[in-house]
């Protein structure tokens, strides 16, 4: 359905779009499976502790495998349905203490990758090499008593295909997640306000998860583009039309006012016609249009402000083109 407010000189359309993966994976990939490579560092101890208004705490409690565990759950619960696959396996590697003196992750030999994807009947393995997080507490006396927390963590990834011994992705990811609580009591705020250390490692391990599925995965986003409505009284008749979806009426007003000598009229109709079909999922007639409102635009002796958000617009339905070609080659179309 589309939403269509009211305004002075343009109003909006808004519709969804198919926004192409940062990595495209071969068409022909249906299997992937989850590896977690469990990898330990001395150093790695350092994870254990936490602080609460700069006091570091030793937590007794190794989290590191929920950690990996979460991030599964956030990738697979995250899943576009543009993938088929019922069910992912989750495939955590025997632990191996590496020494400290280089802290290095040398990729998985392609021996190891090949019996990985025997075993689990998989295409490719989408692997966690490393997954930390670190947390602290502040709190702040004021008319009550604030908590500030903050987890920091970082996921390196790599995506393996054993078929053509190559790699994907290769990449690390770093976010934070920050919550704020406040209470008049210190005591309430500390025993039942504050997250639990457990909570914000599950929390955050879910998130990277769930951000690193969305750069492989198709999804649909919201999209939305302003059009001309003033100016000639037979672009407020096409917005009629446009709020009551009849696209191919307000299409139709808008090819009659190409001919037009007002050249600023003309290229207002043109943009507009390059929106419509762009929210149709034309962006060949699209990127058509756009080129028109712009010769439009520059045969003018004194260009209006406007021009810039036409020129504007026009990279933006070169993008939307690229992102058009990724998606082709998701779905091997073309191909």
């Amino acid at each position: 359905m589309l939403s269509l407010p009211a305004c002075k000189t343009i109003s909006q359309v808004q519709f969804q779009a198919l926004e192409a993966p940062q990595v495209v994976l071969p068409s022909d990939v249906s299997r992937i499976a989850f590896v977690d490579r469990n990898q330990y560092f001395p150093s790695d101890s350092v994870m254990h502790y936490y602080s609460v208004t700069s006091v570091s705490i030793k937590d007794t409690i190794d989290h590191t495998q929920n950690m990996s565990l979460n991030c599964y759950q956030g990738f697979v619960e995250n899943l576009s349905e543009f993938w088929s696959q019922d069910s992912i396996p989750f495939i955590r590697l025997p632990k191996k203490i590496m020494p400290d003196t280089t802290r290095h992750f040398a990729p998985l030999s392609w021996e190891t990758v090949d019996s990985i994807c025997i075993a689990s009947q998989s295409d490719v393995l989408v692997v966690l090499e490393d997954i930390k997080a670190f947390n602290k507490h502040d709190i702040v006396e004021g008319d009550a008593y604030w908590a500030f927390t903050e987890v920091n963590y970082y996921g390196r990834w790599r995506i393996y295909d054993p078929l053509y011994k190559k790699f994907y992705d290769e990449r690390l990811l770093v976010d934070s997640l920050f919550m704020e609580t406040s209470d008049a009591s210190f005591n309430k705020l500390v025993s039942e306000k504050l997250p639990s250390r457990e909570q914000m490692l599950n929390d955050a391990s879910y998130e990277l998860g769930r951000t690193y599925v969305d750069l492989i995965s198709p999804r649909w986003v919201d999209v939305s583009r302003d059009y001309f409505v003033s100016g000639d009284k037979r672009l407020s008749a096409a917005l009629y039309f446009m709020n009551k979806n009849e696209f191919d009426s307000a299409i139709n007003i808008w090819k009659s006012l190409i001919s037009e000598n007002d050249l600023k009229l003309a290229g207002r109709a043109a943009y507009n016609l390059a929106v419509v079909h762009e929210m149709r999922g034309d962006l060949k007639n699209a990127m058509g249009w756009i080129r028109k409102s712009i010769y439009f635009y520059q045969k003018m002796k004194n260009r209006s402000g406007e021009y810039k958000e036409i020129e504007a617009y026009a990279l933006v339905l070169n993008s939307r083109w690229d992102n058009g070609k990724k998606i082709k080659r998701f779905f091997g179309e073309g191909e």
